[in-house]
């Protein structure tokens, strides 16, 4: 339990509180492990807990009526998801999978909301994190409705190298054209029409089962400028509040 605690210490929206309002927020939660690629919520289900993301990463998704996976989001420890619909008191938008290795920190929502009415600064950071969040939502919603298939794919390529940690001058990217395809709710022809293109340009190259972005400042051309990312983490507040990194 004492590390379940020391894990919400160094969680953005925590770090303000009280140690005794933290570890009573803990007592009353329960730290759940999960495996790379395993259903953690589904849209429909009732929003009875909020999850605060310790270890790992998820992907937000919608499931369109023939099956389709169109990404929404990818959540890179720490993190928090669940709380617009708990808050709301409607069962669950989206659903949310496993990346990799997770564990989760699953908070009922009458806890969060005991814990939130002691601490203010909290509070307040919690409400700058679903601003963000909302915020994300809404580009992506537009980029959907508004934005051609290659300027999607060439947001989606640059997000998910960057989320993969990637410093260098070239960028590798683990995912195939169906994964591509149903991350931005298009046709598999229609990644692969613009995958052909940019090799031939010498923006990408395939190695094995991954592509490498061999110039990622020609691929950008191709992005929204503008685009907010479609990974996100707490971390972005930790800078935005002024918070020293994680140790």
């Amino acid at each position: 339990m004492r590390d379940n605690q020391g894990c919400l210490a160094q969680n953005p929206v925590f770090a303000p509180a009280e140690a005794a309002a933290r570890d009573c927020l803990v007592r009353r939660s329960s730290l759940r492990r999960y495996e790379a690629d395993q259903l953690v919520l589904a849209e429909g289900e009732p929003s009875e807990q909020i999850f605060a993301l310790v270890q790992g990463s998820v992907r937000v998704f919608h499931v369109s009526p023939c099956g389709d996976e169109v990404a929404l989001k990818i959540f890179a420890a720490p993190a928090i998801f669940g709380e617009a619909e708990a808050l709301s008191g409607i069962p669950y938008l989206e659903y949310v999978r496993t990346i990799d290795d997770v564990q989760l920190l699953v908070m009922p929502t009458e806890a969060l909301l005991d814990f939130l009415r002691g601490e203010p600064e909290c509070t307040v950071r919690m409400l700058m994190d679903v601003s963000a969040r909302l915020a994300i939502a809404a580009y992506n919603e537009k980029s959907l409705a508004f934005n051609p298939a290659t300027i999607r794919l060439a947001n989606y390529l640059l997000d998910y190298a960057s989320w993969t940690g990637s410093g260098a001058a070239e960028l590798r990217v683990a995912l195939n054209q169906d994964e591509m395809a149903a991350a931005i709710g298009v046709s598999r022809r229609s990644v692969a029409k613009d995958i052909i293109a940019w090799q031939k340009d010498g923006l990408l190259e395939r190695q094995g089962a991954d592509y490498l972005i061999r110039d990622p400042e020609a691929l950008r051309r191709y992005a929204d400028p503008e685009r907010l990312g479609l990974v996100y983490s707490l971390e972005d507040l930790r800078r935005r509040v002024g918070d020293p990194p994680e140790a």
